[in-house]
């Protein structure tokens, strides 16, 4: 692992949790047609599935262990029912009550990330919600983020170890001024709500150069820009060599310092996971192949304000199990 600066923040996502995600823990959603949580819990004793997973997946025991391996940020997935009740789902406040007393309680700090929007922000199960993206369409589904987001803030706002919260994970859609407008209202009304020096941040939608610059600091609550990086799913980086994959990693370092010309930059997902086909073939074992490529990659991430990788744990033991990379010494720390 690359020499890190005292300044940077290195984390976790803790994904799969609070929000599930069908390829994250399969088990879950064997034996049934759900393909997201706003499926699973209205099948059959999905409320109970649900109510056991979480209580089980993650505990204090694992807060410590991300304290003790050298980690300080815990980016923490959660839904819009997170606090609150929103039929059919469940909420969850007293487990996320819980997590941010054992983030205090080993010296962790949180930014917690909308990551499912009412309506969905984009169709996908991690949202909560697989289908049409009516976030963007509907103005009373932002209004009901918005109203989500503040709930999380005023619950949270005075706790110690609140960093941050992000406003909206992984927005995908054309209609990008409704983002723009959308990031703006919550930005406003969250800096009504919370403390000064809480980061408010906000993602790129995978656009980067067209979200940088478009939300401007007030001097007590900095903006912080999400960019996430994968290079496992898109035909473009299928296609690429092994080497092809360190290099366009290792380029990164390039595009955070022109985006940090206008706010700090958060790499807040990535992973080492990658198409197979680009280790066919090659001598090296695969330990150390995932290895020269996460070495590439915090290479990238060198100037960022910080990093969290996706995820702290999967149900298998592969490149996107953070704590199995560790004990496999994928991961040095």
């Amino acid at each position: 692992m690359q020499q890190r600066r005292s300044d940077q923040f290195r984390g976790v996502n803790l994904g799969g949790w609070l929000v599930v995600e069908p390829w994250m823990t399969p088990g879950l959603f064997a034996d049934s047609n759900a393909v997201d949580e706003h499926t699973l819990v209205q099948i059959p004793g999905g409320r109970e599935i649900i109510r056991r997973h979480r209580e089980t997946f993650i505990t204090e025991a694992d807060f410590a262990w991300i304290a003790e391996h050298g980690l300080d940020l815990v980016r923490l997935p959660v839904g819009h029912w997170a606090v609150r009740e929103a039929p059919p789902y469940l909420s969850s406040v007293d487990l996320l009550d819980a997590a941010m007393d054992w983030a205090q309680t080993y010296g962790l700090k949180v930014l917690l990330d909308l990551h499912g929007a009412t309506g969905s922000q984009n169709g996908r199960d991690h949202s909560g919600l697989v289908g049409p993206r009516s976030f963007y369409r509907l103005a009373a589904h932002r209004e009901d983020s918005l109203e989500a987001l503040i709930g999380l803030a005023e619950r949270y706002a005075g706790h110690a170890a609140l960093w941050g919260i992000e406003m909206l994970n992984e927005p995908m859609d054309l209609r990008i001024w409704r983002l723009w407008e959308f990031h703006h209202r919550a930005y406003r009304r969250l800096t009504e709500v919370l403390r000064p020096g809480t980061h408010v941040v906000f993602s790129d939608g995978f656009v980067p150069l067209l979200t940088s610059g478009s939300l401007r600091s007030s001097p007590d609550f900095p903006v912080v820009l999400d960019c996430h990086f994968y290079q496992a799913f898109y035909p473009w980086d299928t296609r690429k060599t092994y080497e092809q994959h360190l290099v366009k990693a290792r380029r990164r370092a390039k595009l955070i310092a022109r985006l940090q010309r206008h706010q700090p930059v958060l790499v807040g997902e990535w992973s080492a996971g990658m198409d197979p086909r680009a280790l066919t073939g090659r001598a090296e074992s695969p330990a150390d192949l995932a290895r020269r490529y996460v070495d590439a990659q915090l290479e990238g991430y060198a100037g960022a304000l910080g990093w969290c990788y996706w995820s702290y744990k999967t149900a298998t033991r592969d490149d996107w199990n953070f704590r199995h990379q560790v004990e496999t010494g994928v991961i040095c720390i």
